[in-house]
């Protein structure tokens, strides 16, 4: 039995994790660009938080189940519905068979994580789950989800899964789940760190600080490749005949405009353009959920502040998943 996309929304995709050890041959990680989102999706439903599930942007589908199945909606606030009735994100639903999944536009962020429990079945490539678009690997088929495509899903259900669907079986919603009060603070700031010494090239710490002056916006032009902004060049210089420098996910480059454009999962593995330096890795979840129009303001820190914050972030991610752990125990001993 399936579930089956009834339409297909803007950017919707099977992702993972994404491929983790291969980039140094040019294959880019590809996976969820939310990750935390990703995780608490899976982490709900009591799958692995690793487990594949659908990546849904901007303009969400339609998706009907065959049979029923536990969820999880998380990431950017869509208002979401099971047939006509509303239900709410970041909490266990259950969905019975015919039923449909959709969605309205969202009020805040950019990607929505839907997790199904016990996983689905997807394309592995290089031990991974992850659409490739631009390699047309991996997911369904290599691409996006198109109208009437159906995936299958795993039902390999543990013994808290099974105990879950007993639990909903007349109330089809958990009474608990994660407030996106919690979250807040980790998504709606914007203000981005760049560690200073990662990537740096041709700019001087006065250009460097000039551009924490400087308020940009996310352009028209951002996609799982990366965000392109508007505002004030961040330099006036041309740099011509630069060597080709490796690209990872978070690199803040210069195009031709001396505009700054943040890298995503599926970046390019090298560029000749030049490079202010790092996002910190705290902070891309939160430019995940960055959609048009979006402010974004610059901090340079060193990399001994980005370790105690990314210890802080650490901590906190931790708390979150005790909590979620903590309510599953329950279900499973009621």
């Amino acid at each position: 039995m399936s579930v089956i996309v009834r339409k297909p929304g803007l950017y919707t995709s099977i992702q993972d994790l994404g491929r983790q050890e291969y980039q140094h041959i040019g294959i880019v990680k590809n996976g969820s660009i939310d990750q935390l989102n990703h995780r608490i999706a899976n982490l709900l439903v009591g799958n692995n938080e690793e487990e594949a599930l659908i990546e849904m942007t901007v303009s969400m589908p339609t998706i009907q189940f065959t049979e029923p199945t536990l969820i999880a909606i998380t990431g950017a606030n869509f208002p979401a519905f099971r047939d006509q009735e509303r239900i709410s994100p970041y909490k266990i639903q259950l969905m019975n068979k015919g039923e449909t999944l959709s969605f309205n536009d969202a009020h805040k962020g950019t990607r929505g994580y839907l997790a199904i429990a016990g996983g689905i079945v997807a394309d592995e490539w290089l031990g991974s789950k992850s659409t490739s678009i631009r390699l047309e690997m991996g997911g369904y088929k290599g691409r996006l989800l198109q109208e009437s495509d159906e995936i299958e899903m795993c039902r390999n259900y543990t013994p808290l899964q099974k105990k879950l669907f007993e639990n909903l079986e007349v109330s089809k919603s958990a009474s608990w789940g994660l407030d996106q009060y919690t979250l807040a603070l980790n998504y709606f700031s914007d203000i981005f760190h760049i560690i200073s010494g990662e990537g740096v090239t041709h700019l001087s710490d006065d250009d460097l600080k000039t551009l924490e002056s400087k308020v940009y916006k996310v352009s028209n032009r951002f996609n799982r490749t990366g965000l392109t902004l508007d505002g004030e060049p961040v330099i006036n210089s041309n740099f011509k005949n630069q060597p080709f420098l490796s690209v990872k996910k978070g690199s803040v480059i210069l195009n031709k405009e001396n505009q700054p454009v943040i890298m995503l999962n599926d970046h390019q593995s090298l560029s000749s353009y030049p490079q202010l330096g790092t996002i910190a890795s705290y902070h891309i979840d939160k430019l995940a959920q960055k959609k048009q129009g979006s402010k974004i303001i610059f901090k340079i820190i060193n990399i001994k502040e980005a370790e105690l914050n990314m210890k802080k972030h650490a901590q906190f991610i931790k708390q979150v998943k005790t909590g979620i752990r903590y309510k599953l125990t329950e279900e499973l001993n009621k």
